[in-house]
């Protein structure tokens, strides 16, 4: 049995608490048992998640107790443990945001300070197994701080996740984009790329969680839209069953997971076009197309409603790569590399 401590900065909904509680999930089933540890705790964790919040110092103390050190991103965590030269530990990077994202001047600041001091002094001297979730994640790593990375990429569960049954497709677009609508995930662009697509195709319906919270909804529109409010990880898929199209508006995705869920469902992506993950995921399926204004919005459109069994068989295809099951057997094959290392150095 193998004991993982794996740390992340905030436990809340979005892609981080995802990667957690499937790794929470899936790493047992091959002798890994999983603590999470977090410093603020901000949405119930599942049955199979063992969280606990800490303190880095209280991380720090409990490292001792456990065979393998996981930090995913969190730098209070990783410069602690780097602090005290801890040697078993293993940093999942989910990659930096650009500055222009982040909003907020203090906020700014906060994120030229971490990512442009702070890791650049922890990595010149600490050098920890390192694991990047995308090729553009593992590019910043090296280019940022000259640091070799293993790529592992995130999962998606594709028991979960799976093709409808019903295959046939209406003549109208029925989209869905369902995140956080946080700083990055870009709900203005999502909105005027709606209305955009409504002139063109007046039945064309939108799937959501939760805009109304981050955008007015214009009256021309507000019909069309179902809005949903709290939902549950495990009932996405049925609403993945209910689409045509993936909309994706984010303005920085270091991997892309929806993108994922949408091609293991059958659906094609349709993607706004930024030089990050996503084009790694759009590119080497074939099963999405990108776009850069309304015109080039409503071409792909058009061409994935005359051709959505092609799109959709291809992002199927795409998708089985990365089920959660191959991913931490990825995982296992690198802690029982970094036990052995320490064995060695004992």
């Amino acid at each position: 049995m193998i004991r993982v401590l794996m740390g992340l900065g905030y436990y809340e909904v979005g892609g981080f608490k995802t990667v957690v509680d499937n790794l929470s999930k899936y790493l047992p089933r091959y002798g890994v048992e999983v603590t999470v540890a977090t410093r603020v705790i901000r949405a119930e964790p599942s049955d199979y998640v063992n969280l606990v919040k800490l303190t880095p110092r209280e991380f720090l103390r409990e490292a001792k107790h456990f065979d393998i050190i996981h930090i995913h991103q969190s730098y209070p965590y990783l410069s602690i443990v780097a602090k005290a030269r801890l040697t078993n530990v293993v940093f999942t990077s989910h990659g930096f945001p650009p500055i222009w994202v982040v909003p907020g001047v203090f906020n700014k600041l906060i994120h030229i300070y971490i990512n442009n001091i702070g890791y650049k002094l922890i990595f010149r001297k600490y050098k920890p197994v390192t694991t990047a979730i995308s090729m553009y994640v593992r590019n910043q790593l090296k280019n940022m701080y000259n640091l070799n990375s293993i790529l592992i990429p995130n999962g998606i569960d594709l028991t979960l996740f799976k093709p409808s049954k019903d295959t046939k497709k209406p003549g109208y677009p029925t989209i869905i984009n369902i995140t956080s609508y946080n700083r990055f995930k870009g709900s203005d662009i999502l909105l005027r790329s709606f209305m955009a697509i409504k002139r063109k195709y007046p039945e064309a319906k939108l799937i959501v969680r939760n805009l109304s919270k981050a955008e007015r909804l214009p009256n021309s529109v507000k019909k069309d839209v179902i809005d949903l409010d709290f939902l549950p990880y495990e009932e996405l898929p049925k609403w993945y069953a209910n689409a045509d199209v993936y909309l994706l508006t984010s303005r920085w995705e270091s991997f892309g997971l929806p993108i994922l869920e949408a091609f293991a469902s059958g659906i094609p992506v349709i993607a706004w076009d930024r030089d990050d993950a996503r084009r790694e995921h759009i590119i080497n399926s074939g099963a999405g197309l990108f776009f850069r204004d309304s015109k080039s919005l409503l071409e792909a459109v058009d061409e994935i409603l005359r051709n959505w069994q092609e799109y959709s068989r291809k992002g199927i295809n795409y998708a089985q790569r990365f089920g959660w099951d191959s991913v931490a057997r990825e995982y296992v094959k690198l802690y029982e590399e970094v036990l052995s290392n320490e064995d060695t150095k004992q």
